[in-house]
């Protein structure tokens, strides 16, 4: 259960994003947010392609180089990518930007956004530390810290100085900027006395190189369908489609975010400790509590659509938000549920190339279905075409992971939760709850309640062996207090 302990690091961002959208839809036209959500996908594919591979080799060998003594090797050996690829992502856009004729401020957000793209990834790289020494704590706090901080001024500078989107941008790079001054002292220790390893570099880049590859693919499936729809229905339409896929994406990730960001160290430390049992072991544990909580999640969001779009969307959103967002979270399910359990036999094994393997066909396929579909049926097209990548991507992935490493996967649990999911969400359509706010708190609760039931009854992810102890154990040091 010490994953559970980590949540709150995802949880609190995750509200903040929430209400970050509630807010922003509501002081921005369809046409600016898709403007913005363009930004930030150009954001994310930069992220992925240029920077992942340094936070991805850091807490992979960060267990191992704090055994041999050698953790301020790691540290600079990471903070020299860094610098190189800074200079990379900068090179990319002046040519792009030379190339590419695009409005002025357009142009604008996306130089904040690469300065932002650098600035995360040095915040990335302070945290990436905290999780793997497992420091629950801090690494909660520099987390919510820095998006508490990029939401509160970022707003603030769109709203009431009136910067528009291009201020919730410099938001985000206030926001990581704090956190880097923040751990510099850290920062700062940990370098000291290192030196550059290039063997290690070398290492690391063979190890994370091929995940940034593939990361770049699974980007290309998740963004590519709003280049398309920029390209294809405007930046209207684009801002209605990124709205939806945005609450979809972070309420159903959630769960994988919050229990995965201890679950891969975990599985690692079980890995490099004492072997692939002990890993297959940890990674068995992990997904039945993963399946037990994320299943009832994208139930309970695809029931309650229609009202978390009346909360959290503005009017001119809402209404093709609702429609648009419960395939949408099937496509993301089926996406982190890959990327956050059977991907890690690749980091495992080391032979992460073969993350390419479910990858690459998937981004194929994704642009190929997208181009075919949005200018027929238009936006239900890219969402559709997202579903089908995703489907495929992750079936690879379990034909991989049982092929490479035996990776295990609590089929009958899973069962057991999509039968109680099932139950759940037929007493809450039958409810009739009334939209508005007061209707989705109801409807949680209720959904909340009858899944928790269900969930002690049948014993689903083996809960009551793993609650009822720890629920003893209070009880006595309670008598005992």
């Amino acid at each position: 259960m010490a994953i559970l302990s980590f949540a709150p690091a995802y949880v609190v961002p995750l509200l903040g994003t929430l209400f970050g959208i509630y807010a922003i839809t509501r002081l921005l036209t369809p046409e600016q947010y898709g403007h913005y959500a363009l930004v930030v996908s150009l954001m994310a594919m930069c992220q992925s392609g240029l920077f992942s591979w340094l936070d991805l080799g850091a807490k992979r060998y960060f267990e191992r180089t704090v055994r041999e003594g050698k953790l301020s090797v790691l540290c600079r050996t990471a903070y020299l990518g860094l610098g190189l690829s800074s200079i990379l992502l900068s090179v990319v856009c002046f040519i792009g930007l030379g190339l590419v004729a695009v409005p002025p401020q357009l142009a604008a957000m996306i130089w904040i956004g690469a300065g932002v793209t650098i600035a995360k990834e040095a915040s990335i790289l302070s945290k990436v530390i905290e999780l793997s020494s497992l420091a629950r704590t801090r690494y909660t706090l520099m987390e919510c810290a820095e998006s508490l901080l990029g939401l509160s001024i970022g707003l603030l500078l769109c709203w009431h100085f009136g910067m528009g989107a291009i201020g919730i941008f410099w938001g985000m790079l206030a926001g990581a900027l704090a956190i880097v001054v923040f751990d510099l002292p850290r920062i700062v220790g940990r370098l000291r006395g290192g030196r550059v390893d290039l063997r290690l570099q070398k290492e690391i880049a063979a190890f994370a190189a091929p995940i940034s590859l593939a990361f770049f693919a699974e980007y290309v499936v998740a963004s590519a369908d709003r280049l398309l729809v920029q390209y294809y229905l405007g930046a209207e339409e684009l801002g209605i489609y990124a709205v939806s896929y945005s609450i979809a994406e972070r309420a159903v990730m959630a769960v994988f975010l919050a229990l995965g960001i201890a679950s891969y160290p975990l599985v690692v430390r079980a890995f490099e400790r004492d072997g692939a049992k002990a890993a297959r072991h940890q990674a068995s544990e992990n997904a039945e509590l993963l399946m037990t909580i994320a299943v009832p999640a994208l139930g309970g969001f695809c029931v309650a659509a229609a009202h978390i779009a009346s909360v959290l969307v503005g009017p001119a959103f809402s209404g093709r938000a609702a429609v648009l967002m419960p395939p949408i979270a099937i496509a993301v399910f089926l996406s982190a549920l890959r990327a956050h359990y059977f991907s890690h036999v690749q980091h495992l094994t080391n032979r992460t190339w073969r993350l390419l393997i479910a990858l690459a066909p998937a981004a194929v396929l994704n642009i190929v279905l997208n181009v075919v579909l949005l200018p027929r049926i238009g936006l239900m097209g890219g969402v559709w075409a997202s579903v089908a990548a995703y489907a495929v991507g992750l079936a690879i992935s379990v034909w991989q992971a049982k092929r490479e490493f035996g990776f295990p996967f609590p089929y009958r649990e899973a069962a057991k939760a999509a039968c109680a999911t099932l139950v759940m969400c037929v007493v809450i359509r039958m409810m009739h709850l009334p939209p508005g706010p007061l209707g989705l708190l109801l409807l949680i609760l209720l959904g909340a309640t009858i899944y928790g039931v269900l969930v002690v009854l049948f014993d689903i992810g083996r809960m009551r062996q793993k609650i009822m102890p720890l629920l003893a154990r209070t009880g006595t040091g309670a008598i005992g207090g």
